[in-house]
């Protein structure tokens, strides 16, 4: 998950004046967009999805620098600018998953990032990851391994007995029919080849970590393919680990995991006297999926260390086998006093081999050595120069996981600096090799499309949530940093966006950029002069960066985000573009400042929803621990949901299900009665499908700049010490103080419209243009049949 002094105004009034603007007829189009609008199943279509893009920031940056976004001016002008209505929750995996597929949330069953976990109604509820699941796969299950798949029993036998066959035919013509003769060969060499069958298999693991999807939808390409339609899709969010029809190409983006199978795992090596943990350990704490390692010069000028890969998911059970079997055999009763000491030491061996494993996993080594200003680092035997300062190329790592089985990883680091006043490398997430994925864990369908891209446009970064957003909020890097891989990972997504939309073998191709998002999650500090954190140093929105060639203040950022935004937009318009073609460029959300973070626990306690323990410990302020279930009516967590402690489902719950409406609407009246919360939603009355129980009883929708608090997400309480030292409920509200300074989630649908742009005029539907419309008028387009699943019908586009 991400990611103006204007931001509190209502945007309403706004968003209906932009609705009335009269659009120029299409004679007055340029050449380069359509002359009259095309017959539907003609032309191709193409979609431009930027996440987070705010269709209040696009007004006011074009009316403050007119000719500053030209191609945002002329699509307005000659085709279609509206703002986009979002779905709820605002959050990217849920938004770009009902967006891509037409279906609201209870559909999809993707909920948000976070959601409540029951587990099985034998204990008290919890969070739980809402967007993906992170766990293992068998062998059975998964496709191209480089052996098949049987147990190593049938394999053995596979192996040994072809063999012996084959060598018995052969043997019986070279001795003319004794058989005898021939079956000694057969045997020996069909022995040999059995053990060695088992052998092999044996170094193929039974089960894979793995991350799936739980989208249950079908996304608009897969309707659009099974119709015949080539279709080229590129960093679609929430679309991972999903079959697709043989005519459609995907590069999977928000989802996919690091080679790790993990959520972007950054490291920080550095001689700083401050840190204290070298590796495996490092320091984790506070961390968003990072590490600090304190590292040593072990001679003049050089440093040897390692950089952690994958978990050893093929040593590690092979070792608790075997120790569980140690332990088995040393209960024996008839075991000898040299058998036993023989049983021990293997123990300990096994034991320390295993927790080296659990700390370090799968490692590569690391060589730095220190020059006058760059420093040649080497990891798994490739050295680059780096200069102070500077960030290197890709490297391509090899995690050995097995001798059959390896990861295969790029990354790159950037040498922050070189002594003064100590050594510090920023070494980025171990990205999945796009050239070879592993074969448990594709990053594309069909799986060697990444591969393609790779060889036709070079190497990529994969994982899904790309950028360096995570070490910039917990303030161990500087900005600029981020903006400078904000601007390589927007030079690759193009060189990925140009080479397809060359290739001319399709009629849909849509593309999705991370960028603007990650840009005004990070940025809005310096953009927002009443933020709290701009107040604290307003000195440091001043300071100068480099991008895209540019200098710009750090104040600058998010119009300059937008500005990149608009050139490639008007690169499209410019060069890609046939008379034939619609094009339609939209965002899953908006985005504003969040100054305030808002404690819904401590909302829910203080209006007497919410029971507390009678004493609590400062460790039980988070994940719903603190909580006293038998007097509770409800409680949140997640970004911004409600949950009602109902009876038969929740562990100890205590509404009744007969009292449930009455309660939600008790509940929603009290939260509107709040300058804080502009709008509470009901997940029944707006929301239908399968999995409408995934999802909370209300969402709230808070007024900007309010955001949910960062302990509420994961169903934390804030927690102060009263008069007598013990640990007490706090304020509601609180000031944010974090990096993470805009935002999304949690807010109202009408405080964060997304954008909608076409070259196309659009007829206005009464209700405005919702994000649930893309997908039906894509198709529509297209001249494929709306699915009866999609909830709302195509948009109409102006004779």
């Amino acid at each position: 998950m991400p990611r103006s002094t204007l931001v509190t105004l209502l945007v309403l009034p706004f968003l209906a004046a932009r609705a009335g603007h009269p659009a120029a007829p299409y004679s007055t189009l340029s050449p380069l967009c359509p002359l009259s609008p095309p017959a539907e199943g003609e032309g191709r279509v193409i979609v431009l999805g930027f996440d987070g893009a705010d269709a209040r920031t696009v007004e006011e940056l074009m009316a403050e620098h007119p000719g500053r976004y030209p191609a945002f001016e002329r699509l307005r002008r000659e085709g279609s600018f509206h703002p986009l209505e979002v779905v709820a929750p605002p959050e990217s995996p849920v938004s770009w998953a009902a967006l891509n597929t037409g279906q609201n949330p209870a559909k999809t069953g993707v909920p948000g990032f976070v959601k409540r976990d029951l587990k099985k109604g034998e204990g008290p509820p919890g969070p739980a990851l809402g967007h993906l699941v992170m766990d293992t796969v068998p062998l059975e299950a998964v496709e191209g391994a480089p052996l098949p798949r049987w147990s190593p029993a049938m394999t053995a036998a596979a192996c040994g007995g072809g063999i012996f066959l084959a060598v018995l035919v052969v043997a019986l013509m070279l001795l003319r029919g004794r058989l005898l003769w021939a079956a000694i060969p057969a045997l020996v060499l069909g022995g040999g080849a059995a053990w060695a069958g088992h052998h092999a298999r044996g170094l193929l693991p039974e089960s894979f970590p793995h991350t799936s999807n739980p989208n249950h939808a079908r996304n608009l390409w897969d309707y659009a393919g099974d119709a015949g339609v080539r279709c080229v899709v590129i960093d679609p969010a929430q679309a991972f680990a999903m079959p697709t029809p043989a005519s459609v190409d995907v590069l999977w983006g928000l989802g996919v995991p690091d080679a790790t199978n993990d959520l972007g795992r950054w490291a920080i090596y550095t001689t700083d006297p401050d840190e204290f943990y070298p590796p495996p350990a490092g320091r984790t704490d506070q961390l968003s999926a990072g590490a600090v390692y304190r590292v040593e010069e072990r001679e003049e000028g050089r440093i040897s260390t390692r950089i952690f890969g994958p978990a050893a998911f093929w040593r590690r059970p092979q070792i608790e086998a075997e120790l569980a079997g140690l332990t088995e055999a040393q209960e024996n009763p008839d075991l000898d006093f040299e058998e036993g000491l023989a049983l021990s030491d293997r123990q300990r061996e096994l034991g320390d081999e295993l927790a080296d494993l659990k700390a370090e996993g799968v490692t590569v080594p690391m060589e730095i050595e220190l020059r006058e200003g760059s420093a040649r680092i080497t990891i798994g035997g490739e050295a680059q120069e780096v200069a102070e300062g500077e960030w290197s190329d890709f490297y391509s790592l090899d995690f050995p996981v097995s001798p059959l089985v390896d990861v295969k990883a790029i990354t790159r680091v950037r040498l922050i600096s070189l002594r003064d006043p100590f050594f510090e490398l920023f070494l980025n997430v171990l990205d999945i090799d796009p050239r070879e994925p592993p074969f448990w864990q594709p990053i594309s369908s069909p799986a060697d499309y990444s591969a393609a891209l790779a060889g036709g446009c070079g190497l990529y970064e994969t994982y899904g949530w790309s950028t360096a957003t995570m070490p910039v909020k917990d303030e161990e890097v500087d900005p600029e940093l981020l903006m400078e891989d904000v601007e390589f990972t927007m030079k690759w997504r193009e060189r990925l966006l140009y080479h397809e939309l060359a290739r001319d073998d399709w009629r849909l191709l849509m593309e999705v950029f991370s960028t603007t998002d990650r840009v005004q999650h990070m940025m809005y500090q310096f953009w927002d002069e009443e933020h709290p954190r701009y107040k604290r140093d307003p000195a440091a929105a001043d300071r100068e960066m480099t991008f895209f060639g540019k200098t710009i203040r750090r104040r600058d950022a998010i119009p300059a985000i937008y500005e990149q935004m608009d050139r490639i937009v008007g690169t499209v318009l410019a060069e890609h573009l046939r008379p034939e073609d619609t094009l339609i460029v939209c965002s899953d959300h908006g985005f504003q400042s969040c100054r305030t973070q808002v404690h819904l626990n401590n909302w829910l306690h203080a209006k007497g929803y919410l029971a507390v323990k009678p004493s609590l410990a400062e460790s039980e302020s988070q994940a719903l621990a603190y909580v006293d279930w038998p007097n509770t009516t409800a409680y949140s967590l997640g970004m911004g949901f409600i949950y009602l402690n109902l009876r038969g489902r929740e562990f100890q719950g205590t509404v009744r299900l007969e009292d449930a409406d009455a309660t939600i609407r008790r509940i929603k009246a009290d939260l509107l009665a709040e300058d804080f919360v502009r709008d509470v939603y009901v997940t029944k009355e707006i929301h239908t499908g399968d999995h409408l129980n995934l999802e909370a009883e209300l969402i709230v929708g808070f007024t900007p700049p309010h955001r949910i608090s960062w302990s509420a997400t994961s169903g934390g309480i804030s927690l102060v010490k009263d008069d007598l030292g013990l640990h007490v409920p706090g304020p509601i509200l609180e000031d944010n103080l974090s990096a993470w300074s805009g935002d999304h989630v949690s807010l109202a649908l009408s405080a964060v419209p997304g954008v909608f742009f076409s070259n196309r005029v659009v007829e206005m539907p009464p209700a405005g243009l919702r994000a649930l419309q893309i997908a039906p008028t894509v198709l529509h387009l297209l001249g494929v049949a709306v699915p009866a699943e999609m909830d709302l019908p195509p948009l109409v586009f102006a004779e």
